[in-house]
């Protein structure tokens, strides 16, 4: 196995919008294993607990980057490694449906974990979409290296195109589905027709239901809580878990003190760019709806949006359905944000967006 690494000390005090601060220092390494591009958080003020959360990314397009892009700085992750936690995420080989491969990835950073830190104590796994089937895959493994696994919008009907088999319904160890209502049918499937052995009916897996449409809808709250569920069930069983199956884990946004600047006739505003995503280009910006709210800009409303000097039309809409392509939307997130988009775009690379840029939203006059 060949692999190459590089270690970054990041010292500032990190803030993620809608979560709580980072204070101190994180140290976050970055390498390659098998042409796989990995990084490893830690937070150095705090003494390693031997515990390690990989994480395994969902589809992306054969022409995106190769990205480990792990945002340390994100609530779930932010308060693990406050816990002691080590968390660490891989782009795999190469993008596109892959299962097999990636599996071989999270095998091999896995392997680099122990060689570089000493051996854990406990690894689980979180997956959203098909990081959520190789997880649960994972977790059907006759020699389970993994000790649980949170899916989290899994694709369960995925299939590598060499005609690769599917799941098997036949879980190994602790496996907790997390899926929006919309979609919560797969998991749930899976979850009461699992084949167990008669001793271990223990293990039939876990399915907590978000009360929200959409496809890994989830927001960091969500996901801390069910790291720390999976947790529960691996220190003190299946039966410490919250009731009934499936189980209502929504977490509702708390509205926090507005971010923004409003202009002095209360028709626009100034906002922040809080987050970037690598793959598509997605913008999160520090907006709430109680913002918009202020100015007037109820959904569905077109509006004026200007970035770097650049003025664009975009919507307030529910997703980027509310558009056609190549058009400009804002909506709003499970955390209680809002991210700026393009329909089938790139916003990030079409107005050159960078973490902290100004992001100007002005109504339109009443008669527009």
């Amino acid at each position: 196995m060949k692999f190459a690494v590089r270690f970054v000390r990041v010292l500032a005090v990190l803030v993620f919008a809608g979560g709580l601060p980072l204070i101190g220092g994180v140290g976050l390494q970055r390498g390659t294993l098998d042409g796989a591009h990995f990084a490893i958080a830690r937070d150095e003020s705090v003494g390693w607990n031997r515990q390690v959360l990989l994480i395994a990314h969902g589809y992306r397009p054969e022409s995106a980057p190769l990205v480990a892009d792990l945002f340390p700085e994100q609530l779930a992750y932010a308060t693990l490694l406050r816990e002691g936690w080590l968390v660490a995420k891989t782009s795999y080989r190469r993008n596109g449906i892959i299962v097999a491969d990636a599996i071989k990835d999270l095998d091999n950073l896995r392997d680099h974990i122990a060689s570089e830190f000493g051996q854990p104590s406990r690894i689980i796994i979180e997956g959203d979409s098909m990081g959520g089937t190789i997880a649960t895959h994972l977790m059907e493994q006759e020699q389970p290296l993994y000790a649980g696994a949170v899916a989290v919008g899994a694709a369960l009907d995925l299939r590598e195109t060499d005609g690769a088999s599917g799941v098997s319904m036949r879980p190994r160890q602790p496996l907790l589905f997390m899926s929006n209502r919309s979609e919560i049918s797969g998991p749930l499937a899976y979850a009461q027709n699992a084949q167990l052995p008669a001793d271990r009916l223990d293990l039939r897996p876990v399915v907590f239901r978000i009360e929200r449409d959409g496809h890994v809808n989830v927001n960091q709250a969500e996901r801390l809580a069910a790291i720390h569920a999976l947790n529960r069930w691996l220190d003190r069983g299946r039966s410490s878990l919250p009731q009934p199956h499936p189980f209502d884990a929504t977490v509702a946004p708390a509205a926090l003190p507005s971010q923004v600047q409003f202009d002095d006739d209360q028709r626009g505003l100034v906002a922040e760019v809080t987050h970037i995503s690598a793959i598509y280009g997605n913008v999160w910006i520090n907006l709430q709806p109680a913002d918009l709210k202020q100015i007037g800009l109820t959904s569905g409303l077109w509006f004026q949006l200007k970035i770097n000097g650049e003025t664009y039309r975009a919507r307030h809409g529910k997703g980027f359905d509310s558009v056609e392509r190549g058009q400009w939307v804002i909506f709003p997130n499970a955390d209680g944000f809002f991210w700026v988009s393009r329909n089938w775009g790139n916003a990030a690379e079409t107005a050159n967006i960078a973490l902290g840029d100004a992001v100007h939203i002005r109504r339109y006059p009443v008669s527009n």
